[in-house]
């Protein structure tokens, strides 16, 4: 892998930037969040035993439904899954969470589940301004509750599935600008109207920062899998996978500041653990697995990153974990429904490239007992994960 992304550097570096490190006044998380307990830069992350599958999809269950069908959902051929609780939805947003009602839901789970490794999604629909500190603070809070009721139910969880991706209307906050060139600044448009690149750079990534130390006040070494790392902030990613031959949509111009709210996650993450999602479906083979995982672990570092600084890419290389995506469709072909058994060898694939986790992420098929309204999953798609996961 040492050599893959040489071309690139050299023909991204006349573009590459390096963000300012610029300090914004009165952003401090507040001390409700809790202490945190920084990891020195030069201690690497726990190697994991192997790569972890855990099922997501649109059939997602909450706690309770899988408590109801425990022996249904044990049955399936991964480590964990993705579920929802009311609350999901409101963690980003001015909506303050009540940490009962949230520990009820989440105490739902069995605590003897044969899948240890389960995750509470949480999603962004309201738009999020990010110069109010009224706001951020309750969105802090609002993840601190979050950890804080995961930890407190003592049941097998994880930790917190941060699904990134932009699903509400009206402006994106991960929008710097409206134009279809990224970082292009604006007076009037887009999430920071008036901010230099640099200085919406700082901003965001203070509140990453923020909403992380809230997470680990609530709960000190649990898991955050955010799905969109920093390489899709990168304009250099779009270059660099089309390149080496994978497909890919560049939507870096929408998407500036997701990076740098990483990366700020990142600055706190103290004994936690920040995943990169590695939300990508274009591989095909193990190959196209390997270019990509190198792209998002090492390559976007080496072409110059605006989300994480030159002098911090050792610290992320070895801090923050990486996962591989899996999709029951083909964007290529109209979205056409793999069948199982390329959807068992993508896993497969997937499984062989992947250092910490694979997720499958499915549409067609209903897995459990979500009430999704979709057909159920037939036993040749369950059989074909299974096999993957043997081999």
């Amino acid at each position: 892998m040492a050599g893959r992304w040489s071309g690139a550097v050299l023909a991204l570096a006349g573009i590459a930037v390096v963000a300012m490190n610029v300090a914004l006044p009165g952003l401090t998380p507040p001390s409700e969040v809790g202490p945190v307990v920084e990891r020195s830069a030069a201690e690497p992350r726990p190697a994991a035993a192997g790569p972890r599958l855990v099922k997501y999809g649109q059939d997602i269950p909450s706690p309770e439904q899988v408590a109801a069908a425990a022996g249904r959902y044990d049955a399936l051929p991964f480590d964990g899954i993705v579920m929802r609780t009311p609350e999901s939805a409101d963690i980003f947003s001015p909506r303050r969470v009540e940490h009962g009602a949230l520990l009820r839901q989440v105490s739902a789970l069995p605590a003897g589940l044969r899948m240890q490794d389960n995750w509470v999604r949480i999603t962004l629909h309201d738009e999020l301004d990010w110069s109010d500190d009224a706001l951020w603070r309750t969105v802090a809070a609002n993840a601190g509750t979050m950890a804080r009721a995961l930890r407190e139910s003592g049941r097998p969880y994880a930790g917190i599935w941060f699904d990134n991706e932009w699903y509400g209307e009206g402006g994106s906050p991960w929008d710097y600008g409206t134009s279809t060139r990224a970082w292009t600044p604006s007076d009037d448009d887009g999430a920071t109207p008036g901010l230099a690149p640099e200085e919406a750079t700082a901003l965001t990534r203070s509140r990453g920062a923020q909403v992380m130390a809230a997470m680990t006040g609530g709960w000190p070494d649990l898991k955050v899998m955010v799905l969109f790392g920093p390489w899709v902030s990168e304009p250099s990613t779009y270059e660099a996978l089309t390149d080496a031959g994978l497909p890919y949509n560049d939507i870096s111009w929408v998407n500036e500041l997701s990076g740098p709210f990483f990366s700020g996650m990142v600055d706190r993450r103290g004994q936690a653990t920040v995943i990169d999602g590695g939300e990508y479906y274009g591989a095909r083979s193990r190959d196209e697995y390997a270019t990509f995982a190198d792209w998002q672990r090492r390559g976007f570092l080496l072409a110059g990153s605006r989300s994480v600084r030159a002098a911090e890419a050792q610290d992320y290389r070895s801090g923050v974990a990486s996962a591989l995506a899996v999709y029951d469709r083909d964007q290529q072909d109209d979205y056409h429904v793999l069948d199982a058994d390329t959807l068992g060898d993508l896993t497969q694939d997937a499984l062989a490239e992947a250092t910490d986790y694979v997720w499958l992420y499915t549409e067609e098929h209903e897995w459990g007992a979500s009430r999704s309204m979709k057909p159920e999953v037939p036993q040749e798609y369950v059989d074909a994960i299974a096999a993957a996961r043997r081999r």
